[in-house]
């Protein structure tokens, strides 16, 4: 199975994120993120394969992790994009916000079987929740022309870890677990 771990979006932070999300891609007509709806996130750890016993230990070491953390300060401020193909939801963390990061990742990477690509263990990451993609040249400049002028405004909370799980076609949440 397919998995993938991630800080989930709540409150009107999130509300606001998918209510964007399903205006631009509609608009747009950019139907990937209607037709693969996934939840409101930023990913921490990128999609990895892992089995029932495998899944199992991860989800005992975040129980763990999460029990010695403290919810930390996150900012929504801008709107940003990269490869010119997809507009996200800028997400900046604190100090304490990227350290939990920081640990996760470190914990993580004591299981010698977990699968690391590219984009993991980033340790100076660009955190954003994707709101739609461009999938032409074209229509990615309309999109950014009109995302680009979003003003959000959020003060949120790194409350929270979750493991998504891709058993078909669709991203789920598997767990959550929360930052007191």
């Amino acid at each position: 199975m397919r998995y993938s771990i991630g800080y989930l979006l709540s409150g009107e932070a999130g509300k606001f994120h998918e209510k964007k999300r399903r205006e631009l891609a509609k608009k747009f007509n950019e139907p990937y993120l209607l037709d693969n709806p996934i939840p409101s996130h930023s990913t921490l750890k990128y999609p990895f394969s892992a089995d029932k016993e495998q899944i199992k230990k991860i989800e005992g070491m975040i129980q763990v992790f999460v029990k010695k953390q403290n919810k930390e300060k996150i900012e929504i401020r801008k709107i940003n994009n990269f490869h010119k193909k997809v507009v996200s939801l800028q997400l900046d963390f604190s100090k304490g916000a990227n350290k939990i990061f920081r640990d996760l990742v470190k914990e993580l990477g004591k299981f010698d079987w977990l699968e690391w690509g590219e984009y993991d263990k980033i340790l100076d990451c660009k955190f954003h929740a994707t709101l739609v993609y461009g999938n032409t040249p074209d229509n990615f400049k309309r999109i950014w022309k009109e995302a680009s002028d979003l003003k959000p405004k959020f003060d949120i909370e790194f409350d929270n870890i979750a493991i998504l799980k891709k058993p078909r076609r669709y991203w789920k949440i598997h767990k959550i677990y929360k930052i007191k």
